[in-house]
């Protein structure tokens, strides 16, 4: 069956017969064949208002995305004053020079840790230790060169995934003047939390599908394994343990291993729950499409007092932002860039590096200021996943 459709409604998996309006500027362009990405979809709806579509030949690629309310509005740009520490001390493309290494470094680590866990060897930890310090200490010379890596970065299943976790935990910790201590057993927790994973059998673990109740119990384990593992080097604090032990708690008594409900979750937990869900809500999955930071925001603002801590998701709200530095975004002008900068009071209005025009081609950098608004031509339209356009935005980015 043949529809004519707005152009904005099209999506990923519908077959186009052709699209224009047949006038001069815009005629029609018999296309016949279906939109296998975003950046087709973006062609299309740059080229015409309309578009005629075969129903029966779509096949419309179910959106991942959790359920989600629509709308900035879902999210306050506005959230109480809270008790942040200092900006950062150097400037971002200088720190990002160290903490790329430091990355490189906690991945290699990372890597080496989860193999030896995986073949029953001892793994080091005094590395982790030593690389948690050296994390924390990136993120205090520039806490959004520590956050952005998360985004700019690919990702990996588990190691990539514990290493961005553990540059957020530092980042955010820097942003709230948590005491040095308390930072390093944050950042600490962070990058060994997911380390029960290790012992799961790859095939549950990396399965595309949908996991069968026992296959979910199994995964559900990894909170107690990996605790168990690490209070087994005898070397490890409560609070770090703990805090491996209650990820995966929720503030209503709905999580696991143990049911936990508020102040019965370990407080690193919480702030470590966030996180954990934030990375591999904006990381692709075998299973699914990565979501933008500003979709996954939005879950975990959906999901706060059951799920997540609301004070606790206040703060990384602020801390991260709605287009967190690193994230790629689309202006009402149609051009392309990256968030280099934004206020905690303006979230919603960030600095961009304006690096694509319309058509996606590289162009002269631009910095574009959006709380100014430029006469409202320069506002954030929407954020975006730079996978999905197959590009590396790290080459762009500062």
């Amino acid at each position: 069956m043949l529809k004519r459709i707005p152009s904005q409604n099209l999506r990923v998996g519908m077959f186009v017969v052709e699209y224009g309006d047949g006038s001069f500027d815009r005629p029609h362009v018999r296309l016949g064949r279906q939109l296998e990405s975003p950046a087709d979809v973006e062609a299309v709806r740059r080229e015409s208002k309309e578009a005629m579509v075969d129903t029966a030949l779509s096949r419309i690629v179910p959106d991942a995305s959790p359920s989600e309310p629509e709308g900035l509005s879902s999210i306050p740009p506005f959230l109480p004053r809270g008790t942040l520490g200092p900006e950062p001390m150097i400037s971002l493309a200088e720190e990002l020079r160290v903490a790329r290494k430091v990355y490189n470094n906690s991945l290699d680590f990372m890597s080496r840790f989860l193999r030896d866990v995986k073949l029953g060897r001892g793994a080091s930890v005094a590395e982790a230790e030593q690389l948690a310090g050296e994390i924390g200490s990136s993120a205090a010379r520039n806490h959004k060169a520590a956050s952005s890596i998360s985004i700019t970065r690919s990702h990996g299943y588990v190691t990539n995934h514990s290493v961005n976790v553990a540059f957020l935990a530092a980042a955010l910790g820097v942003r709230l003047s948590l005491p040095e201590s308390h930072l390093r057993t944050l950042t600490l927790a962070a990058l060994l939390h997911d380390v029960g994973k290790a012992l799961l059998p790859d095939a549950v673990l990396n399965k595309p599908g949908k996991l069968t109740p026992e296959e979910y119990a199994l995964i559900k384990r990894h909170t107690q394994a990996g605790r168990e593992l690490l209070a087994g080097q005898h070397l490890f604090s409560r609070d770090v343990l703990d805090a491996v032990l209650d990820h995966h708690e929720s503030c209503d008594g709905t999580g696991y291993p143990n049911g936990k409900m508020g102040h019965e979750i370990n407080p690193f937990a919480n702030y470590l729950s966030i996180l954990d869900v934030y990375d591999a809500l904006i990381s692709y999955r075998t299973y699914r499409r990565a979501l933008t930071p500003f979709q996954a925001l939005k879950f975990l603002y959906a999901n706060r007092e059951t799920r997540f801590s609301a004070p606790h998701l206040a703060a990384f709200i602020r801390f991260i932002g709605i287009y967190p530095v690193g994230s790629f975004v689309r202006l009402a002008d149609g051009c392309y860039g990256l968030v280099t900068d934004f206020h905690e009071d303006r979230p919603e209005a960030p600095r961009v590096k304006v690096v694509f025009d319309k058509r996606l081609r590289p162009m002269r950098p631009v910095t574009v200021d959006t709380a100014q608004g430029n006469g409202g031509a320069r506002v954030v339209e929407l954020g975006l996943h730079p996978k999905d356009y197959h590009l590396n935005t790290e080459l762009f980015f500062p």
